[in-house]
């Protein structure tokens, strides 16, 4: 569990934010600026780049927890399929906008992220100090 913990919080928790995470608050209300929208379509369309091809946040996660149980067996790994959720709830504005779609959407989004990032962050240091 340890070892899918450091990968969660590297493949998925690392990049599910790595570039969106750089806006101020102001980017978040208000007009969609066109650099937090392209921003929020990487991080969460091309959460993990490779040869071949790209996979979205929710297909990174799908990846790593496949072969789990269900439910799965820690709570900070449900309270992130909870959040993966809701990222793919908005995967046709992500896709397709339009802009105000996507612009409806960022405070999901962003408590979305944030709860990815602390949850697995939370796992790892957990399992860590358990040993």
């Amino acid at each position: 569990m340890l070892e899918l913990a450091a990968a969660l919080k590297h493949d998925l928790g690392k990049y599910v934010a790595w570039q969106s995470a750089n806006f101020d608050d102001q980017a978040w209300e208000g007009p969609l600026p066109p650099a937090l929208a392209e921003a929020l379509r990487a991080d969460l369309l091309r959460t993990r780049s490779r040869a071949e091809g790209d996979q979205a946040a929710w297909e990174v996660w799908e990846a790593h927890v496949h072969d789990l149980p269900r439910p799965l067996p820690e709570p900070e790994l449900r309270t992130v399929d909870g959040a993966v959720a809701v990222l793919h709830e908005h995967e046709q504005a992500l896709r397709h906008g339009p802009a105000e779609a996507l612009a409806a959407a960022r405070p999901a989004i962003r408590a979305a992220q944030q709860t990815i990032r602390g949850a697995l962050r939370d796992l790892h240091r957990r399992l860590l100090r358990e040993g």
